[in-house]
């Protein structure tokens, strides 16, 4: 049974100031406080030392804090084990949720 709910969930703290080209509010270097880093540029997501994997922002509607992202890199990806991610700002953190299949507004 294919779950379409919560995969996993990561927090992910202390922001880095190495920001990329653009206005993306979550885009940079985030560290889980583990030694891993996460860096999210205009089109990819890497965690740590994995390969980069191609995602594109599918956020219809937002506060400026909550973002909905989809993996298109083809194929299982480890770091991300669901294709559709939930990014939500908090001050200095991002809070990352990961889910089989795309969530359905609440």
């Amino acid at each position: 049974m294919k779950r379409a709910f919560l995969v996993s969930a990561v927090m992910l703290l202390g922001f880095a100031a190495n920001l990329t080209a653009g206005p993306l509010p979550y885009g940079g270097e985030w560290s889980n406080g583990r030694g891993k880093t996460l860096t999210i540029t205009e089109s990819t997501l890497q965690f740590a030392e994995d390969k980069p994997v191609k995602y594109k922002d599918i956020t219809r509607a937002t506060d400026g804090s909550s973002f909905e992202l989809q993996i298109t890199t083809p194929g299982e990806v480890n770091a991300f084990p669901g294709k559709f991610v939930s990014v939500v700002l908090e001050d200095d953190s991002l809070k990352m949720k990961t889910f089989a299949s795309q969530r359905q507004p609440l």
